[in-house]
């Protein structure tokens, strides 16, 4: 018997199981989807109950469970978006200390584009930021991204045409900005 049918059968020890062996591809996804670490810890536990409470309605193997717990992760995190307004920053909070250009391939340089790439992904709404967090973070292939958000394959292609234009803008907008 596997750790699914055991953890459905009640076996909390196998429930416990399942956790340990997927919650650090839980937090990533979280992680990716809300750019936080404190959230995507809250994403993580959330995502987790709505598997226990619902352990009756899976039907499937490790490996679709696997799918179906990414799936729920991503609704989880495009859910807790839409109740929150994001967070708005002064430049008082944000410290004093001045805002120098970098030299290029400093590690301030590189610091800068992570954290440009970060803000370029806040632009996109749920359902396109999924698509890139499992193609590009996560590596997988069309087709699996199509079953994990129950969506046809041309949708992926679709979402993630359009988010990588989306980003693609943002980040040259924002460099322009940057430029004398």
């Amino acid at each position: 018997m596997d750790l699914i049918q055991q953890w459905q059968r009640g076996d909390s020890s196998a429930f416990e199981a399942l956790f340990h062996h997927s919650k650090d591809m839980v937090f990533r996804t979280a992680l990716l989807m809300v750019g936080d670490p404190r959230q995507a810890e809250d994403m993580l536990q959330e995502a987790f109950v709505k598997v226990y409470k619902s352990k009756d309605k899976f039907e499937g193997d490790e490996t679709s469970f696997r799918r179906w717990l990414c799936r729920i992760t991503i609704n989880v995190c495009i859910d807790s978006h839409r109740r929150k307004a994001p967070p708005l920053f002064s430049l008082e909070e944000m410290g004093g200390d001045g805002f120098e250009p970098a030299e290029p391939g400093s590690t301030r340089a590189r610091f800068e584009e992570r954290d440009a790439i970060w803000q370029a992904m806040r632009s996109l709404d749920g359902k396109h930021r999924s698509v890139v967090v499992l193609r590009y973070f996560h590596e997988l292939p069309y087709q699996e991204i199509s079953q994990i958000l129950d969506i046809p394959v041309g949708t992926v292609k679709s979402r993630l045409n359009t988010a990588i234009r989306t980003l693609h803008r943002v980040l040259v907008n924002e460099e322009r900005k940057r430029l004398p």
